[in-house]
């Protein structure tokens, strides 16, 4: 019952969207597509937090996979192979946030079934395996952070601590620092790696002209803004409301360290640059239909695994 607020909210966006689609027939609240739409949420546990440990375990897995692939080209500064010990506070997203769906209708999963995927006519299980679950989620080593969105990297970030990013809390030791690079040679770095991450850079910069930038502070004791050798490079900006003001992101950037030439962040806003294929669970039904082992059980089996993602660690 604890989820059902979440599922009534899921339920009642899609109708929502739905209505604004010329090209379906209207999804009312009343109507049996969207009540199957609800049904078929709740029984295969697709908004379920956190979701269900073999699906966890499997995404995770194949997160840690993608993320050695990305630390072996990029070379990043990590031990490599990253090891499963090695992972701290994972997350995997509840598969309805992980499905492939349609560009146009964002809350329209993309399955062979189309418009029909909430047909009674047609076995349930059937529809519900025809749903492309993909990677969504992030895991964390003591110095990186990889995240993933529709199956594919969407940000790689080194870090001091937890949550906490490479030299941001010692800004002011940059201050005065001379850099290795310029604007166009930050430009060029940036763009190998991306290259090197499986980004078309030749469509990304076909489609939006880049931006190099230097980050800008106020130090304390300072009456003036001062740079600090940290590079910006993006590409293009999404606009989004956050209450009363609009805010902005870049849709691609890499961050850069000018005093070591070091990758502080790559970031893929928009993934669809990526070339990498898109990462799918195509046994998600089964793994969600798995449930949980007996509480008392899995918490003398996780104890050891919890109190090391509990851990404090240092970079």
């Amino acid at each position: 019952m604890k989820f059902l607020p979440l599922l009534v909210f899921l339920f009642l966006y899609l109708v929502s969207a739905q209505r604004l689609c010329a090209d379906t027939k209207t999804f009312d609240a009343d109507s049996p597509e969207a009540q199957e739409n609800l049904a078929m949420i709740a029984e295969y546990h697709l908004a379920k937090q956190p979701v269900p440990l073999a699906y966890e375990s499997v995404a995770v897995q194949m997160m840690l996979r993608e993320a050695n692939h990305m630390a072996e080209t990029l070379k990043l500064p990590t031990s490599r192979p990253i090891q499963l010990s090695e992972i701290r506070y994972p997350y995997v997203s509840p598969p309805w946030y992980s499905m492939l769906k349609e560009t146009s209708r964002p809350f329209w999963p993309i399955t062979i079934f189309s418009n029909r995927i909430f047909d009674t006519n047609i076995p349930r299980d059937e529809r519900a395996r025809a749903f492309k679950m993909c990677l969504r989620g992030t895991i964390e080593t003591l110095n990186f952070l990889f995240a993933f969105n529709q199956g594919r990297i969407s940000d790689i970030e080194r870090l001091s601590g937890h949550n906490v990013q490479y030299y941001s809390m010692d800004i002011e030791k940059l201050i005065g620092k001379s850099s290795l690079i310029n604007n166009a040679e930050a430009h060029k770095m940036a763009t190998q790696w991306l290259a090197a991450a499986g980004v078309n850079v030749t469509a990304l910069e076909k489609k939006y002209p880049y931006e190099v930038n230097r980050l800008r502070v106020l130090p304390r004791n300072y009456t003036n803004v001062v740079e600090v050798p940290i590079y910006f490079v993006h590409w293009g900006w999404r606009y989004f409301r956050n209450g009363d003001a609009t805010n902005s992101e870049s849709l691609v950037e890499v961050k850069i360290l000018g005093t070591t030439k070091e990758l502080v962040e790559l970031r893929l806003s928009d993934t669809s640059f990526s070339e990498r294929p898109p990462l799918l669970i195509t046994n998600a039904i089964d793994l969600l239909r798995m449930g949980n082992p007996p509480e008392k059980h899995l918490n003398v089996n996780t104890n050891e695994a919890r109190q090391n993602l509990d851990a404090p660690h240092s970079p």
